[in-house]
């Protein structure tokens, strides 16, 4: 398994076995309006990323760690 692709696995599990009580416990967050938008990113992200195939996404990191060593 790729480490993009266990990282997008863990992030998609996360998500799909917790709710907003657990995001905010896991961030030590309280809950309100800073943390349910954050929630709210955190789907969003988590969406994004499962619509990428895992061989783009891993380009796509691969690219940006070469851009920024030089």
């Amino acid at each position: 398994m790729l480490p993009i692709q266990a990282f997008v696995q863990a992030l998609s599990t996360f998500h799909w076995k917790t709710d907003y009580k657990q995001f905010c416990q896991v961030l030590h967050m309280d809950e309100g309006q800073y943390s349910l938008e954050k929630y709210k990113q955190f789907e969003n992200l988590c969406k994004a990323l499962n619509e990428f195939e895992i061989d783009s996404l891993a380009k796509l990191v691969e690219a940006g760690a070469i851009a920024a060593r030089k």
